[in-house]
């Protein structure tokens, strides 16, 4: 067997094979010396201060060369020690000498198409066999035509040209070619070729259509649906079928193979892909994906969803049986800016209430970081109970972009939920394994697992484990998470107030009155008191209000009435002490508040009352109509007085009234009240707020 040498002779040079010289893994020889990196060595060879040359540059069939001579005595010492010393160059053949790379072959091989698509191409290494085929069968046809000179070549004895020039193919190993090995065979290789040029070279195989049995359109749909059937037919069947139908329609069709149905499958996988696996697996394994790049700041998109956590715990069942298997379910919201868990809920199973708790969590969270409530500028769920969670989700963010149906793909959070199982559950001796209810091999030992089963934490010690692995996630990718905040530009920090947040995640009382010591409610089984200082709440006393509340702080609060379009935030009742030695400045501070607000709503009272009194004086001056009507006379004055101008009737007064009395009749007549005993009726069971004003 021969050993490739690292020595070439070109245009009378020795060379030395670039690959024997250079450090690099990709174009080292596995036995070169290694000496100098390729970059290196080409800045010195086209450099004129130094010493190496090249001989000849790579290309199609010749590898580079430099001049062994340009090399340093110790690289020749080095090569001469490990491949032994050079050869004088010997005296090429004369088809050696006429050998010349066809570049046009090259070109053409490179061009070609083949399949039932027109669309696939040859592979680099039947390219360069064919472009070498071609390049010898071009010498051989030129020393073929110049029979004279190749005889003079071999001596001037008489010739079988044929048999020459198959021994000359045979010995040319230059090249790597695979040309037929004797003379008749080559004879016919060159005939074709010089009749079909460089595509008889082609196998079958890899032309435009290798002949068919499936050819026409009719046979195709047929074999198509039949592969598309959702039950999955294997190839025999398939075939069984195909040919059932074929020996049924009098038509020039044949029979079809297992293997047949197996190279149709291949030919039309993208059309019938979905029919075998279904449009999920379509969209996740065939269409084009989308490649997304990470959020370059902190609050700019957040992903949630639920996992199963992989920890086991001990739980006594209905039987007092103790069980070994169960499982807690976790929803995090996870900002891929660098994978930082903003939120998190633990829980028996994925539920609205888990994910609202989950979201609730990071809101809350968001403050602990920033010192106040914020919300992501994007959100991203997928479309598990969208229509009941997609008010909580348009609540915390400006953008809600629901994830596809069926394209897994776009959730990040799945992947971070395989790296909390592998870096994080791993550690813990409860861990199951990698998809427990996959039957997956690489699970814990079950022996051990059942030895130490009676060690399993409860299910409140694995909440407790869950919790820490947040907690350690958090911490590792806290400072990185707050500086990413101050990347984010403030077009795109969204600051959730707490009135949103409370009508968001708030817990809720049942309706109550306004009363004079405020909104009384019950939570967690004791009375709590609120009150607002705002005096439009009072005006609205007589609604039903509902108190959403935080549990966590009860020091603010939300009144919403009934139908939801009054809303007022809320303050705890200020209490004072009784005793005058128990009174505090706190005490004097509250009184002076409540003293305040009461005299602004007094003089609100009164302002009213003026201003109404103002605008009917003026209405009855507009219509003298009016004058000397019972209605007029009670309406009260600027003062809020009109029982001093009862008593002062007048003639005139009485005879508006007879005149009052006759129309009053009339009215009744036609069941309707005149507005001026209205008026009176009224004004007479109203009490003089004055006299309490006056007070």
């Amino acid at each position: 067997m021969s050993v490739e040498t690292p020595y070439e002779y070109h245009k009378s040079k020795l060379g030395v094979k670039l690959k024997y010289l250079v450090s690099d893994v990709s174009k080292s020889h596995l036995d070169g010396l290694r000496l100098i990196s390729y970059r290196a060595l080409k800045k010195r060879m086209d450099s004129n201060t130094c010493s190496e040359k090249q001989l000849r540059r790579g290309s199609l069939g010749y590898e580079a060369l430099v001049e062994f001579n340009s090399l340093s005595q110790e690289w020749r010492d080095r090569l001469s020690v490990k491949f032994g010393a050079p050869k004088p160059e010997a005296t090429k053949s004369w088809f050696s000498q006429h050998y010349v790379t066809d570049k046009d072959a090259f070109d053409f091989y490179i061009a070609h198409r083949y399949g039932a698509d027109n669309d696939k191409k040859l592979t680099p290494d039947t390219i360069e066999r064919y472009v070498y085929n071609a390049s010898v069968l071009n010498t051989v046809i030129k020393l073929k035509n110049n029979r004279k000179a190749y005889a003079k070549a071999l001596g001037g004895v008489k010739i079988n040209i044929w048999d020459s020039l198959s021994k000359d193919v045979n010995a040319f190993q230059d090249v790597k070619h695979n040309l037929p090995t004797t003379s008749g065979s080559l004879r016919h290789k060159v005939t074709r070729y010089q009749k079909e040029g460089y595509i008889s070279l082609v196998s079958g195989k890899l032309k435009l259509k290798n002949a068919q049995k499936v050819k026409d359109k009719e046979q195709r749909a047929i074999l198509d649906e039949l592969v598309n059937k959702h039950t999955n037919l294997d190839n025999k069947m398939i075939a069984d079928l195909y040919n059932m139908i074929v020996g049924k329609v009098e038509m020039d069709w044949e029979e079809i193979t297992p293997t047949t149905v197996l190279n149709f499958k291949k030919e039309r996988n993208l059309e019938t892909f979905a029919g075998r696996n279904g449009k999920k697996a379509l969209k996740n394994s065939l269409t084009m994906q989308r490649r997304r790049i990470a959020p370059t700041a902190s609050m700019l998109y957040w992903t949630l969803d639920g996992w199963t956590v992989e920890l086991l715990y001990q739980k006594r069942n209905d039987n007092n049986v103790i069980t070994y298997h169960n499982r807690l379910t976790m929803v995090v919201v996870l900002d891929p800016f660098n994978k930082y868990p903003v939120g998190y809920s633990i829980g028996y199973n994925e539920t609205p209430e888990l994910i609202k708790a989950a979201m609730q969590n990071a809101i809350n969270h968001t403050k602990e970081l920033f010192g106040n409530f914020f919300k992501p500028y994007q959100l991203q769920s997928d479309n598990y109970a969208i229509k009941t969670l997609t008010p909580l989700y348009e609540a915390c963010t400006p953008n809600f972009t629901p994830a596809s149906v069926g394209n897994a793909k776009a959730k990040v959070v799945e992947p971070y939920f395989k790296y909390l199982n592998t870096k994080r559950c791993k550690l813990f001796d409860n861990w199951s394994g990698h998809n427990v209810d996959s039957g997956s091999k690489n699970q814990p030992n079950a022996e051990v697992m059942n030895l130490i089963k009676k060690n399993f934490p409860d299910e409140e010690g694995c909440r407790q484990q869950i919790r820490s692995i947040i907690e350690m996630e958090r911490s590792v990718k806290r400072e990185e998470y707050v500086k990413g905040w101050l990347k984010t530009k403030n077009e795109y920090r969204q600051l959730m107030s707490y009135e949103s947040y409370l009508l968001t995640f708030g817990s809720k009382t049942n309706s109550n009155k306004l009363r004079g010591e405020g909104l009384r409610v019950t939570i967690n089984g004791s009375y709590q008191f609120y009150e607002c200082f705002d005096i439009n709440f009072r005006k609205h006393a007589l609604e039903d209000w509902t108190v959403h509340y935080n549990p966590e702080n009860l020091e603010e609060a939300m009144a919403v009435s009934s139908d939801g379009t009054l809303r007022y935030m809320l303050e705890p009742a200020p209490f004072e002490h009784m005793a005058l030695a128990d009174r505090t400045e706190a005490d004097d501070e509250t009184g002076n508040r409540i003293q305040s607000y009461n005299r602004k709503l007094i003089k609100h009272i009164s302002e009213e009352r003026q201003d109404n009194a103002e605008i009917v004086e003026a209405f009855f001056g507009k219509h003298p109509e009016l004058n000397d009507t019972v209605a007029k006379h009670l309406l009260t004055d600027s003062n809020g007085n009109h029982k001093i101008h009862k008593r002062r009737e007048s003639d005139a007064v009485k005879s508006a009234r007879k005149i009052e009395k006759k129309q009053e009749l009339k009215e009744a007549k036609k069941e309707e009240q005149s507005f001026q005993t209205s008026q009176q009726e009224y004004y007479k069971s109203k009490v003089d707020v004055n006299k309490y004003l006056d007070e």
